[in-house]
C-alpha cells in the first residue's frame, strides 16, 4: 500500500512538471517560452590613467609639458542605447530598472551616471551646478547568457529628447530628465565635466567640458519640435569587448579626455592667457577639437565612431 501511494506521488509530480515545461522558464500567455534572466549590474569609475579621479584628488601631469593640474567639480553623463552581447555575437534581451537614475519610456532607455557630489574637496566649490547625490551603476535583469561584449551611448537618444521636452517642463521633467539641459528650449548636454585648473605657478582657472546636441530647433522653438534629429548628434559611442559586468568596471579617463589641450584661454583684451579650457560643443572653441578626437565624434557631422573613443574604457 506505501509502495502504491509513493508511485502516486512521484506520477503526479512528474505531470506537474510536464505542464510547466519541466524547467524555471516562463511564458509571455501566448505560448512563447521567454529565457530565463539574471540580475545585472553594469559599474561605472572614473580614473584618469593610473589613478582614481574623484573630488578628493588632484589631477597632475596634464597640459603641453604635463605641468597643469585639474579638480573635479561636477563629471555626470547619460547612457543609453545599451547592447550587450554573447560569445557568438547574439545579442541578449535586456530590462533596465526605472529609478532616480534610470528612465524607461517607449522611446527608449537612459540612465544617469553621476560621480560628484558637492561636499567634499574640490567638488565643495562647484558654483552650485553639481548635485549631492551620486550613482555608479547601473542596474536591470538580463538574459541569462555569458556576456562577451557591451555597446552604449554616452548621451541620450534623439527620440527621448524629443518627446521629454515636447511634453514636460524643466519643472516637471521626470528624474533624471530634469537636469543637463543645455536650456529646456534648446537641447540637452550628454557628457558635462567641470573643474577647476592650476598651472605651475600656482594660478587658478576653469575648466568646462560640455558634450551636447547642436542645432536642434529655431528661434522659439522647442528644441526637435519641427524635426527627429539635431544638426549635430554628438553622443559618443562605446563598445567594450571582452566584457564581462561580473569581472569589469567600465570607466571614464578624464586625462584621455584632456589630451592635446592647451590648458590655456587667450584673453580677448590682450595677449595674455588664462589657465583653463572651454568647450560647449562650439566649432569655434579651441578646445573642442582635440576633445571631440578624444571622443571619437566628427565635429563636423557629429557621427560617432566607437573606435576612435580613447575616454572610456574598462578594468
Amino acid at each position: 500500500m506505501y509502495r502504491q501511494l509513493f508511485l502516486s506521488s512521484v506520477l503526479v509530480s512528474s505531470l506537474a512538471l510536464t505542464a510547466c515545461g519541466g524547467d524555471s522558464s516562463s511564458s509571455n500567455g501566448n505560448g512563447e517560452t521567454l529565457p530565463e534572466t539574471r540580475e545585472l549590474t553594469l559599474n561605472f569609475k572614473a580614473i584618469a590613467g593610473q589613478m582614481d579621479a574623484n573630488c578628493d584628488n588632484m589631477i597632475t601631469g596634464l597640459g603641453p609639458d604635463g605641468t597643469d593640474s585639474v579638480g573635479l567639480r561636477d563629471l555626470r553623463f547619460y547612457v543609453s542605447n545599451i547592447r550587450l552581447y554573447d560569445d557568438a555575437g547574439a545579442e541578449l534581451d535586456v530590462e533596465f530598472d526605472s529609478n532616480e537614475f534610470q528612465y524607461n519610456s517607449d522611446q527608449g532607455f537612459v540612465a544617469l551616471i553621476d560621480f560628484t557630489s558637492n561636499d567634499s574637496g574640490s567638488c565643495d566649490a562647484n558654483e552650485g551646478e553639481g548635485t549631492a547625490r551620486t550613482n555608479l551603476m547601473i542596474t536591470g535583469d538580463v538574459e541569462d547568457s555569458r556576456i562577451a561584449d557591451i555597446a552604449f551611448d554616452v548621451g541620450l537618444s534623439q527620440a527621448v529628447m524629443k518627446d521629454v521636452i515636447a511634453t514636460n517642463t524643466a519643472e516637471d521633467a521626470p528624474s533624471p530628465l530634469n537636469e543637463m539641459y543645455w536650456s529646456w528650449a534648446s537641447g540637452y548636454r550628454h557628457f558635462v565635466f567641470n573643474f577647476e585648473v592650476m598651472d605651475a605657478m600656482g594660478t587658478y582657472g576653469g575648466g568646462a567640458l560640455h558634450i551636447g546636441s547642436r542645432g536642434c530647433g529655431g528661434d522659439g522653438q522647442l528644441a526637435l519640435e519641427n524635426k527627429e534629429e539635431c544638426d549635430f548628434i554628438n553622443t559618443p559611442s562605446v563598445m567594450l569587448q571582452g566584457f564581462d559586468p561580473d569581472m569589469n568596471t567600465i570607466t571614464v579617463d578624464l586625462a584621455a579626455a584632456l589630451n592635446d589641450l592647451a590648458f590655456a584661454i587667450p584673453q580677448q583684451e590682450s595677449e595674455q592667457t588664462t589657465p583653463g579650457v572651454n568647450c560647449h560643443s562650439s566649432p569655434m572653441q579651441t578646445d573642442c577639437a582635440s576633445i571631440f578626437v578624444n571622443f571619437g565624434v566628427d565635429m563636423e557631422s557629429g557621427v560617432a565612431d566607437a573606435n576612435g573613443n580613447t575616454v572610456f574604457g574598462m578594468e
